[in-house]
């Protein structure tokens, strides 16, 4: 029987900054920034010399002075950094603040630790967002047989997958001969007989990366080699 996930499986949250806190009181029991500064009001905030400067940003959608539903969408023209809506008023408010910026919307009951939850998933994804493509790997992350690619998009693996994977980030230059590859799969003595299932088995990877949204599939065969995977590769 498998158990449930708990706290201490999981990765350390990576929580923004500076986080401006727009409305009621804030949460004592679960840290949401490295600094947070509370505005009363949206009036408040907006008064602020650096109100548009911080990462991050938690809306109350029930506000006095600048309704929050405009105080999103003054948020979202003026910056791209992360946005968690507060609700506790009509559904209708829910998408209304999705549409005009907000990353995500929870109510206002949600305890501390949902809501620090939320913000550290929205931040992650802000950052992946942010940075250049070129500048990050292809992440082989072996203990959920899966492969993340440059903009953070998670792509299942096979077992076979896992193991042709294992072999590129192993490889210095990214290239694995054939019979090595061969190898790995299905053992010593077999390497004749299993070109056709190799060229099976890697057609197989490269069309669950495209279908994953990743058309330039770095996976290439190599005339007299084998494959080579081209875009750095590590293991995470």
């Amino acid at each position: 029987m498998t158990r449930p996930p708990t706290a201490s499986d999981t990765a350390p949250r990576i929580l923004p900054s500076r986080l401006a806190w727009v409305g009621e009181g804030v949460p004592r029991r679960a840290a949401v920034a490295g600094e947070l500064t509370r505005f009363d009001d949206s009036d408040d905030f907006l008064l602020a010399p650096d109100a548009f400067g911080y990462d991050f940003y938690v809306v109350h959608l029930s506000q006095r002075g600048v309704p929050g539903l405009d105080l999103v969408r003054l948020i979202r023209k003026r910056s791209a950094a992360g946005l968690v809506a507060l609700d506790k008023g009509p559904a209708l408010a829910f998408a209304a603040a999705l549409d005009l910026g907000a990353d995500m919307v929870l109510p206002e009951t949600c305890s501390a630790d949902e809501l620090a939850a939320a913000i550290a998933s929205v931040h992650r994804r802000a950052q992946v967002a942010q940075a250049p493509a070129s500048t990050r790997p292809w992440t082989l992350v072996e203990a959920r047989s899966a492969l993340q690619a440059p903009d953070g998009t998670e792509i299942s693996l096979s077992a076979s997958d896992l193991v042709l994977l294992q072999c590129f980030a192993e490889s210095a230059d990214g290239k694995v001969r054939r019979e090595a590859l061969v190898r790995r799969l299905w053992g010593q003595g077999v390497d004749g007989a299993m070109e056709n299932a190799l060229h099976a088995t890697v057609y197989r990877l490269r069309k669950r990366i495209e279908q994953a949204g990743h058309p330039l599939v770095p996976l290439h065969s190599v005339a007299k080699v084998g494959y080579e995977f081209r875009a750095p590769l590590v293991k995470a």
